[in-house]
């Protein structure tokens, strides 16, 4: 699946005993593994945030660099159609950005 587009709205199943909850069987439509899906939508993520990398200021260190985009992930509560705002960091600002998003997302989750 590496590098192929495909059109399939993939549906996996959840429930013995084609899958499960924890992992989810082949596509019900293409076949194709649900670990090789969430590979291929990472590797689009990725190509993303390099493909559109471009230098400039950095807007929250201000140095000259390499910028990167970065958009905070959604959420569970994230309404459907809601597109986080996009911002282009510099590595350094752009790791620090990711982890106070993952860490205010998991303090909400410790919190329940």
């Amino acid at each position: 699946m590496p590098g192929t587009v495909s059109l399939c709205k993939h549906r996996f199943p959840i429930q013995p005993p084609l899958g499960s909850l924890g992992r989810p069987g082949d596509c019900s439509s293409c076949g194709a593994t649900w670990d090789a899906v969430q590979a291929e939508l990472q590797r689009q993520t990725e190509a993303l945030i390099v493909g559109s990398s471009h230098d400039g200021n950095c807007p929250d260190c201000t140095r000259r660099r390499r910028l990167f985009r970065f958009q905070p992930f959604d959420k569970p509560w994230t309404p459907i159609g809601f597109e986080e705002p996009v911002t282009f960091l510099c590595i350094d600002c752009w790791n620090t950005a990711t982890e106070a998003d993952h860490d205010g997302f998991n303090s909400l989750l410790g919190a329940l």
